[in-house]
């Protein structure tokens, strides 16, 4: 599997009337990608070694993942994982902060080529 390109890609955070949060990225092609997971973390640091990171959600190979409405900032980062459960190193990690009224504003660092980033669209 090529991991690199697994977890590569762009988060999104979109919004729907009710200002939902979802997280998107760049799919992996390789044939042998079983899916992605999701992780969260409310501390930082947020990583699987901290200890501190919770799997949100284990995914197929779909490329997104709907957060719902954090109500407090909020961390995540996102895996890939091939059909013999082995999983790739972590992604960028990004951040979510709420802001309540006016919408939700995300919060990230720089976007670098291939990696992730978070923005908020009405």
């Amino acid at each position: 599997m090529n991991w690199l390109r697994a977890t590569a890609g762009v988060l999104i955070l979109s919004s729907s009337p009710a200002w939902s949060a979802t997280l998107n990225w760049s799919p992996n092609n390789d044939p042998d990608l079983a899916g992605y997971r999701v992780y969260r973390c409310s501390q930082q640091p947020c990583s699987r070694a901290s200890g501190k990171a919770t799997v949100m959600a284990a995914l197929g190979t779909v490329a997104q993942f709907d957060i719902g409405i954090p109500t407090v900032t909020q961390y995540y980062f996102i895996t890939a994982y091939d059909l013999s459960n082995n999983e790739s190193s972590e992604s960028s990690l990004v951040t979510f902060v709420p802001a309540g009224n006016p919408p939700p504003v995300a919060v990230s660092p720089p976007p670098t080529p291939g990696g992730l980033q978070i923005t908020a669209i009405k």
